[in-house]
């Protein structure tokens, strides 16, 4: 897909971590909706059950009564629901259930208090998870997360710097140049960072991302960063210039949905918005419309919860979820979001590519963000942001 991706607690002790959509962890404008609470989470699975006729060449594991690998066993699988969630199991989690012959209980709400909560109750009732790649790896330290096999799991093609021993990428966001198309056209309006907060060009009010992971990799570039040149991040110079231009940026965002309607409204006719929000509003008739040029490129990690009782089918759904193929087919069904595995462009036409927020070609002016650094500042830095935003 997001309001703040994190509240005013710690980073670090993970008490709160929203998400995209109203409520949601806030990678707010990928097109999710606002997320169930943990409690309603936990009483709300749905099913998605696949026919379990016999048939498949794969072997039945112990106990199996036969047919295909899973017959009748079941897999619960939770990932950020809405459009998003939509997408996933018409491409993966049906297609998964189908092949092996099990079920697929859905749950919404992949927060890192979760998370955790279910590992320090020993009552790890998910098995597969699909986070925030930067706590992927922050969980990794926690011992929050089975490894992966990767001998099932297969690493070619994805994108190597969103794995570790105990995830891997299960898809990845843009956040770009957005803008009311009643006020600006496909050829007048802002394509760099640096043209975004061009006021004597363009007039009107900005908003940005609440959360300064992505947000300030936007105005360093404004401020003539080379894109190649942003980590580690001159965190000063970022403030800096968010000093100068603190009078035009009239909002700061806390949801996918917020995010959009500021835009499309004209209240603030130039944003800084998740591209899969930006997409799925166009496509509903919003006047608002994106530029992938300098995108932020963030991702989201699967990862399999520490205690699983499924851990060989949760590799294999990992293994199924991150195939080409099935990568592929959830790409056309989302474009909001760009492919995890590389192969997968082979399979798509160039109409299709072409429809995506990132690809190879356009990753090229665009930045995946530094997950390890952020990690390792997210908690000072976001603090940092907060006290400014009170000046």
């Amino acid at each position: 897909m997001r309001g703040p991706r994190r509240t005013a607690s710690s980073f670090i002790s993970d008490i709160s971590d929203m998400r995209e959509g109203d409520n949601m962890k806030q990678k707010t404008c990928r097109g999710r909706v606002s997320r169930l609470t943990a409690g309603l989470a936990a009483a709300s699975l749905i099913f998605s059950t696949a026919a379990c006729s016999s048939g498949s060449g794969a072997s039945a594991p112990s106990g199996s009564a036969g047919g295909k690998k899973w017959q009748g066993k079941a897999l619960t699988v939770c990932s950020w629901g809405g459009a998003i969630q939509a997408a996933q199991k018409k491409t993966i989690f049906d297609k998964f259930a189908e092949k092996y012959g099990c079920t697929v209980a859905e749950d919404t709400d992949p927060s890192p208090a979760k998370v955790k909560a279910a590992v320090q109750a020993n009552n790890m009732e998910v098995d597969v998870w699909d986070v925030d790649t930067d706590f992927a790896f922050r969980g990794e330290k926690q011992n929050l997360f089975e490894k992966i096999d990767f001998s099932v799991v297969k690493k070619d093609g994805l994108i190597s710097n969103f794995i570790t021993d105990y995830s891997v990428p299960s898809e990845c966001s843009a956040i770009c140049i957005s803008w009311n198309t009643d006020k600006f056209s496909e050829q007048n309006h802002p394509k760099t960072w640096k043209e975004f907060f061009d006021t004597a060009k363009y007039p009107g009010s900005r908003t940005l991302y609440s959360n300064p992971m992505s947000m300030l990799e936007a105005v360093l570039m404004a401020d003539g960063v080379d894109k190649g040149k942003l980590y580690p991040l001159d965190v000063d110079r970022a403030f800096a210039f968010l000093t100068k231009h603190k009078k035009d940026v009239q909002t700061f965002w806390d949801s996918g949905s917020q995010s959009v309607q500021l835009v499309s409204s004209g209240d603030n006719p130039l944003g800084e918005l998740w591209a899969g929000r930006v997409i799925k509003a166009k496509e509903e008739g919003q006047p608002v419309d994106y530029d992938p040029n300098q995108a932020i490129i963030t991702a989201d990690s699967w990862v399999i919860g520490k205690g699983s009782k499924n851990v060989e089918m949760a590799n294999d759904f990992i293994a199924f979820a991150t195939s080409a193929q099935i990568v592929a087919d959830y790409a056309v069904e989302y474009p909001g979001n760009a492919p995890c595995n590389n192969n997968a462009y082979k399979l798509m036409t160039s109409e299709q590519v072409g429809k995506l927020a990132s690809s190879p070609e356009k990753i090229k002016n665009q930045v995946y963000y530094d997950v390890k650094w952020w990690v390792e500042n997210y908690d000072s830095v976001y603090q940092r942001f907060q006290d400014w935003k009170m000046k």
